[in-house]
C-alpha cells in the first residue's frame, strides 16, 4: 500500500517535547540487558518526545552510558534477577505520564512477570505493546482470558513460534496462511498483530498491511526488540491509532534494515546498525 495511506505523525516545529508523546519501556533482566537497550534506542529514534526505560539495576546502569537521552527508573528484582512483582506500584505510577507502554523485551519468564503483565492488562487503558517474553507470558497465563479482561489498545509483535504458542496452531500452519491466521486472531481478541517474517503482516482484523522485504541480516537476536521499540515510540505519538503506528513501525524497521544491509552486509550487520539508520528510513518515508 502507498505510504500516503499511513502518513507519519505531524510535527509542529514550535512544539515542545511533551507534544510528541511519552513511552514507558518495561524491559530487561539481570542476564538480558541488551534487549532493553535495543528497544530503548529504537524508541528514542522514533520521534517520541520522552522515552523512559524501567528495568532492573544492571539494565539501568547499561542504559546510562548507551542512551543518556532516556529517562531511567530502577525497578526491584527477584532472586533470579528478573523484575519483581513489587515493581507494579512504581510502573503504574509512571504510567500516569505515559502515552504508550512496551512490556516484554528481555524480562524473562517468571511468576513475577506474569503478575506484572496481568496488572498492566487490567489497569492500563492506553497503547500497550507486547513483545518477546511479554507474549510468552501471555500464552502461559491464558491469552484469551487475559486479553478479554483488557481495555488497552494492544499491539502484539510475535514471530511465528511465539504466535504458535498464542494461537495453539502449528508454526507450519501459520506459515502456510500467515495473513488469515493473524486476521482471525486480531478480530477475535481486539488486538493489532504484527506477525514478523520475511513477509510481515500487520492487521487489526479489518485492515491489513503486508510488507515483503526479505533480509537475512535481520535474522539476529535483537532485531525484534528494535521493532518493538519503534512500535512503542510511534504509539506514543499516535496513541489512538495502534494499527497506523504498527504499520509505520514495520515500514521504518524494514527500510532501516535494508539500509544497514547495503552498508554492512547481511552477515556483519547488527540490530544496533538498524537503530542507527532509523533516521534515514524516516527521511525516505517523508519523501
Amino acid at each position: 500500500m502507498a505510504q500516503r495511506e499511513y502518513p507519519l505523525p505531524l510535527r509542529d516545529e514550535r512544539a515542545a517535547k511533551w507534544s510528541f508523546g511519552r513511552t514507558l519501556l518495561v524491559c530487561g533482566s539481570r542476564d538480558c540487558t541488551g534487549a532493553a537497550l535495543m528497544a530503548c534506542g529504537a524508541a528514542l529514534r522514533s520521534g517520541a518526545g520522552l522515552v523512559q526505560l524501567a528495568s532492573v539495576e544492571k539494565g539501568i546502569d547499561a542504559a546510562r552510558t548507551a542512551w543518556p537521552e532516556a529517562l531511567l527508573l530502577t525497578l526491584p528484582e527477584n532472586d533470579g534477577g528478573k523484575i519483581s512483582h513489587h515493581a507494579a506500584a512504581a510502573i503504574l505510577r509512571e504510567s500516569r505520564h505515559a502515552d504508550s507502554i512496551l512490556f516484554g523485551c528481555g524480562v524473562g519468564r517468571s511468576d513475577d512477570g506474569l503478575s506484572l503483565l496481568r496488572t498492566l492488562l487490567e489497569q492500563w487503558t492506553g497503547a500497550l505493546v507486547l513483545d518477546a517474553d511479554g507474549l510468552n507470558l501471555l500464552a502461559e497465563g491464558g491469552a484469551e482470558r487475559l486479553l478479554t479482561s483488557s481495555e488497552a489498545k494492544r499491539i502484539l509483535t510475535p514471530h511465528v513460534r511465539e504466535f504458535s504458542r498464542l494461537t495453539g496452531r502449528s508454526a507450519e500452519e501459520i506459515g502456510d496462511e500467515p495473513r488469515g491466521v493473524a486476521e482471525d486472531f486480531a478480530r477475535a481478541w481486539g488486538a493489532v498483530i504484527v506477525l514478523k517474517g520475511a513477509e510481515t503482516v500487520v492487521t487489526d482484523g479489518t485492515h491489513t498491511f503486508t510488507q515483503s522485504l526479505p533480509n537475512s541480516g535481520m535474522a539476529k537476536g535483537g532485531s525484534g526488540d528494535v521493532l518493538a521499540g519503534l512500535c512503542a515510540g510511534l504509539s506514543a505519538q499516535l496513541p489512538d491509532e495502534p494499527f497506523r503506528a504498527a504499520v509505520l513501525a514495520a515500514q521504518v524497521h524494514g527500510e532501516a534494515g535494508l539500509l544497514a544491509r547495503r552498508e554492512k552486509g547481511a552477515r556483519g550487520m547488527l540490530p544496533r546498525d538498524v537503530i542507527e539508520r532509523i533516521p534515514q528510513a524516516f527521511l525516505g518515508l517523508e519523501g
